[in-house]
């Protein structure tokens, strides 16, 4: 993994943003065993219909297509379904705890969102309305459903934020991830080449750790959260 990793960082920059290809659907989900066409999962009594997965797993795989130019390889597609509806999962849980922690996203900081997105912009980097109406046209969205899935973005990237930033990586901390990074290459820990690179080490650790103090805050939401997952998505992809 840690090899797939640094080979293909663009790969696992598009699996935090989209899906997570580690995904095994553990404890926290409660199985459906009588195939339902209308739903593909519940989360806590809240409907992802089939229509909706569908719709975003088609992306997902658009997406991977333009990344390995129409090729998908076997061992990543295989998955997409799964933890495309894993992501969809996730993100209702992290928008309803956003609504308990009080959360909001103003209209202003929808619109600053809009108009600062690249995709927006004509060739000299101004938002263009036109644009924006039409660049939305293509992909089968209109303005007020694009901000109202926007809204939703933002606000569980505030709680996503909020979560990190209970990280602190001390130095001792960063000293001894040095060590063990040295140990497993065989070779000796320096004191003066550490502070060379206590700013880097600090850096990487902090993101690495905010990760996993994420991922564990989803575990737990999924642990006292009724999820059920239609079989008809486990079936196509076991």
């Amino acid at each position: 993994m840690i090899e797939f990793i640094h080979r293909h960082p663009i790969v696992i920059k598009a699996l935090l943003t989209v899906v997570t290809l580690t995904f095994i659907i553990t404890g926290g989900y409660m199985l459906g065993r009588q195939a339902v066409v209308e739903y593909a999962a519940k989360v806590d009594g809240q409907v992802i219909t089939m229509p909706q997965y569908q719709d975003a797993l088609y992306r997902t795989q658009e997406m991977y297509r333009n990344l390995y130019k129409g090729n998908i390889p076997d061992n990543i597609a295989k998955l997409l379904g799964m933890n495309t509806i894993r992501g969809m999962v996730d993100r209702q849980l992290l928008l309803a705890e956003a609504k308990k922690e009080g959360l909001s996203v103003s209209n202003k900081e929808i619109s600053d969102a809009v108009v600062q997105n690249k995709s927006f912009q004509d060739e000299n980097g101004s938002f263009s309305k036109n644009l924006y109406i039409q660049v939305l046209q293509q992909n089968g969205m209109t303005p007020a459903i694009y901000e109202r899935r926007l809204r939703d973005d933002l606000l569980t990237e505030k709680l996503r934020d909020m979560i990190k930033s209970s990280v602190y990586v001390t130095e001792d901390e960063a000293r001894d991830y040095y060590k063990s990074q040295l140990a497993l290459q065989n070779k000796p820990f320096d004191e003066k080449d550490f502070q060379a690179q206590k700013k880097n080490l600090s850096g990487m650790l902090t993101l690495v750790m905010q990760e996993k103090q994420v991922e564990s805050f989803m575990g737990g939401l999924r642990k006292r959260s009724k999820i059920k997952v239609n079989p008809s998505i486990l079936g196509a992809n076991s």
